[in-house]
């Protein structure tokens, strides 16, 4: 387990580098490419992987600012620069995808002087397989570490991987006697990457506003509260993300008559038992509660 976990932590130190390297490769070739052959899909995917360049840089950042320790300006630590990594990078696609629209559609409507050639087929193929094993590889170490920045260069990849195949189809098609296929592909291209980074960009504006993840987390962390000896019930439970860790607030209810000295006996218990049994779990605040003796303490995971 130990040398999984080191693996997954030496995966997790290179893989901006190798996002940055492998699509640099790959816009070089793309825009060579797209040139030579006339293909305006396959400058639109290369406009892409040079966007990708910039969400690995993103995360080569933010790794750098999570591993600081929380001091005197920021109490509570940098984990949320994952978010606003996240929302940058997404922002920053959304504003290709603008312009790749713009581009493409002025294209659409001239008469394209000749068919692209198929070499960029060919390399529309290469991208296909090196964006799905980066998609792979990244989302693999973003859900490990919980890294919203990680997994946001994830679907980038994937997207891109949508646009290579645009690409294929829009040479093709224009070969066949379809002229006007390849800028249509191109649009095409951009309403996939528009529809994955609105969604990247609306989690990472959810995180930064502290949203729940009560429905991820909540059941675990109130039927761990109630396995300790001394508690009656859990309620009022308040969860929110810090970068790749969880935090939570909840009451936890003792017996009414309970001495002040145990009750915070109990509460460092439940403390300790979720941290323990929570991997995500960095912080949590306890709030002792009488038990109501008459209604029943299971209450709503709710204030």
């Amino acid at each position: 387990m130990t040398a999984d976990l080191e693996k997954c932590r030496q995966c997790r130190q290179r893989v901006a580098w190798v996002g940055m390297s492998a699509n640099l490769v790959l816009v070089v070739t793309k825009v060579i490419v797209g040139v030579t052959s006339g293909s305006k899909a396959c400058l639109a995917d290369a406009l892409h992987s040079f966007s990708n360049i910039i969400t690995a840089l993103a995360i080569w950042v933010t790794q750098r600012l999570t591993r600081k320790q929380a001091d005197g300006d920021f109490n509570h630590g940098y984990g949320k620069a994952e978010f606003l990594a996240a929302g940058f990078v997404s922002f920053f696609i959304l504003s290709v995808a603008i312009a790749l629209i713009s581009v493409s559609v002025k294209h659409l409507l001239h008469e394209p002087a000749r068919p692209p050639e198929l070499t960029a087929v060919l390399v529309a193929l290469i991208s296909i397989g090196a964006n799905e094993m980066l998609f792979r590889y990244m989302r693999c170490v973003g859900t490990k570490f919980k890294s919203q920045t990680i997994l946001a260069n994830a679907w980038a990849n994937r997207a891109d991987t949508f646009s290579s195949m645009a690409v294929v189809v829009g040479v093709l098609g224009s070969r066949l006697g379809i002229p006007h296929l390849d800028p249509i592909c191109a649009i095409i291209v951009v309403v996939v990457i528009v529809k994955i980074s609105a969604s990247i960009l609306w989690d990472a504006v959810r995180s930064l506003m502290d949203v729940s993840v009560n429905e991820i987390y909540g059941d675990a962390i109130a039927e761990t509260g109630r396995q300790v000896t001394g508690v009656l019930g859990v309620s009022g439970l308040r969860t929110r993300q810090m970068g790749a860790h969880i935090w939570a607030e909840v009451n936890i209810h003792i017996a009414p008559l309970t001495r002040l000295k145990e009750g915070q006996k109990i509460a460092e218990r439940v403390r300790k038992r979720l941290l323990s049994r929570i991997p995500d779990l960095e912080n949590v605040l306890i709030h002792i509660r009488p038990a109501d003796p008459v209604k029943r303490v299971e209450r709503e995971l709710t204030p």
